[in-house]
């Protein structure tokens, strides 16, 4: 499961451009887009931390 999000990550930096873009057109909204990529960041944080208190549990 974590080699799937290395790989998401590692997409997301290459595709950032193209990314930003349908970011930038869904959301015209500076803040709003902010606040949606802070939620995608969280969750992401959210599903290491779990994976790693499993692991350690």
């Amino acid at each position: 499961m974590s080699h799937i999000v290395i790989v998401l990550l590692i997409a997301a930096f290459v595709f950032r451009k193209p990314l930003g873009r349908i970011l930038a057109r869904q959301f015209p909204n500076r803040a709003k887009r902010q606040q949606v990529l802070g939620t995608i960041i969280a969750a992401f944080v959210l599903v290491i931390a779990l994976r790693l208190a499993v692991q350690l549990w």
